[in-house]
Formats: C-alpha cells, sequence, structure tokens
C-alpha cells in the first residue's frame, strides 16, 4: 500500500500573521516595561473590585488585542492603559499620607531592623490596597501613599483616614506611628525626564503633610 506525502506546511500568509503578531506582542512587552517607570508599580496590579478605579490592572492589560503591526500594537496597548502614561499634569483634589515610625533608630540590631521593616512595609501596603491607596515611595522607615492621583477614589479623605487608623492599630507594627495627613489641590502627573519618570505631586500639600507628620511625632 503506496502512503502518499501529506503536505503540512501552513499557507505562507498564515504564518506571515504568526509572525507579525509575535513582533506586535514583543513590542508591546517592552512598551509596559518601559511604562513602568512612569508610574507607582501597584497600578499595574489588578483591583476589579473599585468600580470608580481606573488603574491598570492585569486584567485590562490582557485583553489588549494584537495587530498585525508593531506599531498599531503600542497604540493600543497604550490606549487601554489610559491617561496614566500620559505627560499631562493636572491639577486634582487629592490626599497625601506620610507615615514614620517612632523610635525606629533605637532597634540597633541589623536582623532585627530587617524583621520590623519587613513587618512594618507588609502591614502597611494591605491597608493601602484595602483602602486603594497608592503606595508611592518608601525610604527608611518613611512611607509616602495618595490617594485620587494615579489611582481614582471619589471618597479618598475617609478612605486616608481609615487607612491610617488601621495602621496605627494594626498588632504587626511592632513601634508607634507618626502619621501625617493633607487633602486639598496639588499638580499630579508624571513627571520627570526621559532617563526617570515618576508620577509625582507639586504645590503646598506636599510640604504640609510632612508638618503635619512632624507635629505628630512631637506629640508622642
Amino acid at each position: 500500500m503506496r502512503l502518499e506525502a501529506v503536505n503540512t506546511r501552513r499557507p505562507l500568509s498564515s504564518l506571515r500573521e504568526v509572525r507579525l503578531m509575535q513582533v506586535s506582542f514583543l513590542q508591546m512587552i517592552r512598551n509596559l516595561v518601559e511604562y513602568r517607570n512612569y508610574m507607582p508599580a501597584s497600578v499595574l496590579q489588578d483591583d476589579t473590585d473599585d468600580e470608580t478605579s481606573r488603574d491598570v490592572s492585569s486584567t485590562e492589560i490582557s485583553r489588549v488585542t494584537v495587530s498585525k503591526t508593531s506599531g498599531d500594537s503600542a497604540s493600543r496597548a497604550k490606549g487601554n492603559l489610559g491617561g496614566l502614561l500620559t505627560n499631562d499634569v493636572r491639577v486634582k483634589r487629592v490626599t497625601l499620607m506620610v507615615c514614620n515610625m517612632v523610635g525606629f533608630l533605637q532597634v540597633e540590631d541589623v536582623h532585627q531592623v530587617q524583621a520590623v521593616i519587613s513587618s512594618y512595609l507588609t502591614a502597611g501596603l494591605y491597608h493601602l490596597r484595602s483602602s486603594k491607596g497608592i503606595p508611592d515611595s518608601f525610604s527608611g522607615d518613611r512611607l509616602y501613599a495618595s490617594w485620587n492621583g494615579a489611582r481614582v477614589c471619589s471618597s479618598h479623605r475617609t478612605a486616608a483616614y481609615l487607612c491610617a487608623r488601621d495602621m496605627c492599630r494594626d498588632k504587626n507594627i511592632v513601634t508607634s506611628l507618626s502619621i501625617g495627613l493633607a487633602s486639598g489641590e496639588a499638580k499630579c502627573g508624571n513627571m520627570g525626564c526621559d532617563g526617570m519618570k515618576k508620577y509625582s505631586y507639586i504645590g503646598s500639600l506636599s510640604s504640609w503633610v510632612h508638618v503635619v507628620e512632624r507635629i505628630g511625632r512631637s506629640m508622642e
């Protein structure tokens, strides 16, 4: 019995489309990696239980349709990511928070310092994300956060207060906390240079939140 060779080659047009999809997908990934430098990392996390939130979630990213050209793919991805990826600076009403650990410098053991910082940040990030806050940065024992800036939060003042209250009550944080909250107008947007950009807040509000934190620390 003679077996005829079976032609398993795909049509040229199909292979070309697969190749174009691969190129577009890789270009989209490169763009997304670059975009991470333009905003807080937490904005890119999936958070679909807030109807008013317009943060960048993994669900939204997965909906990006790869088109036939890398340019179209990048434009589609940027469109789905929304206004957070633009360089527009806008005046918005936001609430800022700075949290400082009281007595942190008295911890001398290196391993204990790491344990204290780890438990402090773990608890702080949990309460921030539960209240739709954005952890903006961390330096030493200071944690900076914001509401209604990079992520929409209509009840930002209440959410910030509840977050600060819950952090102070959290038993996993072994030291006392001095927390400053300030709410008002600030210039918000992606600022910086080509080598480094960050979603930032400019205005007197940024100074007032530190003043409030220092007042609270002096009252300990």
